[in-house]
Formats: structure tokens, sequence, C-alpha cells
């Protein structure tokens, strides 16, 4: 995620964010499994990353 370079944001500080681990962030973010971020999760981490919650869907 280009966003995450921008803010110098890693992915471990991102799934402290959203209360999961590094792991069920890989997988959320690679959308494995069918994973994907809940709403609540997605809107954490746009506020935080300065991108529009648009760029999660």
């Amino acid at each position: 995620m280009d966003a995450m370079t921008r803010r110098n944001v890693t992915q471990s500080e991102l799934a402290d964010l959203i209360h999961v681990s590094k792991a069920t962030f890989s997988r959320k973010i690679n959308r494995k499994g069918g994973q994907d971020f809940y709403y609540s999760e997605a809107y954490a981490i746009s506020k935080k990353l300065g991108i529009s919650i648009a760029d999660f869907y």
C-alpha cells in the first residue's frame, strides 16, 4: 500500500490500531481466504493513512 510507505506506517502498527494480529492483517490486506476489513477497521486505517475509505472497496 503506497499510503503506508508515504506515512511511514508499518503493517504491525496498523494491526495494533485495529486490534488484530499481524498475520490477520496480512490476510485481510491481501484478501486471502475471503477475509476483508470490517467497515470500522477500514475507517480507522483510512484516517491513520489520510486516504479515502473508498480505497478499500
